[in-house]
């Protein structure tokens, strides 16, 4: 019988608590020392006020925006470099989307090639801001510094046929240079802290 309260008791505690994905991307996001610490006190406010004011969807929800809040300042609260690297990322890779969706309409001999490196560029800022958060291990930094020198490459050789062009293109400039800046960016960033030293060890 006590068993059997042990197990309701613990299936209650479970049901009370954010779906398990959120708590573990959380904990993530967190420096070591504060996980126990600011996991337990969400938790706590999770269970005590928001769930029984809200639901279980709206108390969801609050938890997630506690999450995002956390990326937030792990992505863009550190060093400048870091955070202009992590805005710059955003409009590069708003800009890929932008060049994907107007290669799409306009269909212009090349279209596909062209939407298949909007998509490219558009991983590859995803890519440095998730890595940013803290959702990447070694080989994956490498992977984006790698990414960033293509995507110099690409924004350098598009720069260069602008410039020799007929008509000059002013968003191709504009994106193009921020790419170039972007990807320079990312490799000096990304490149602290040894990362081919870290590869080895993990």
């Amino acid at each position: 019988m006590a068993g059997r309260k042990v197990a309701v008791g613990v299936k209650g505690m479970t049901h009370d608590a954010p779906p398990r994905w959120l708590e573990s991307a959380l904990l993530s996001c967190l420096p070591e020392r504060d996980r126990d610490t600011i996991s337990g006190d969400l938790l706590e406010e999770y269970r005590e006020e928001k769930l029984p004011h809200l639901g279980h969807l709206r108390a969801n929800v609050w938890y997630m925006r506690q999450l995002l809040s956390f990326l937030f300042v792990r992505s863009f609260g550190g060093s400048t470099m870091r955070a202009s690297l992590s805005w710059m990322s955003i409009f590069t890779a708003l800009a890929g989307v932008w060049l994907a969706v107007m290669e799409n309409v306009l269909k212009h001999p090349g279209h596909t090639e062209r939407t298949a490196i909007a998509a490219f560029i558009v991983f590859q800022a995803l890519a440095t801001v998730l890595f940013l958060m803290g959702l990447g291990r070694a080989i994956f930094r490498t992977i984006v510094q790698l990414g960033a020198v293509v995507v110099i490459l690409v924004a350098a050789s598009a720069l260069i046929r602008t410039f020799h062009a007929a008509h000059f293109e002013g968003f191709v400039f504009l994106i193009g240079s921020a790419l170039i800046v972007q990807g320079a960016m990312a490799i000096v960033v990304l490149g602290r802290g040894a990362p081919w030293k870290d590869l080895l060890t993990k």
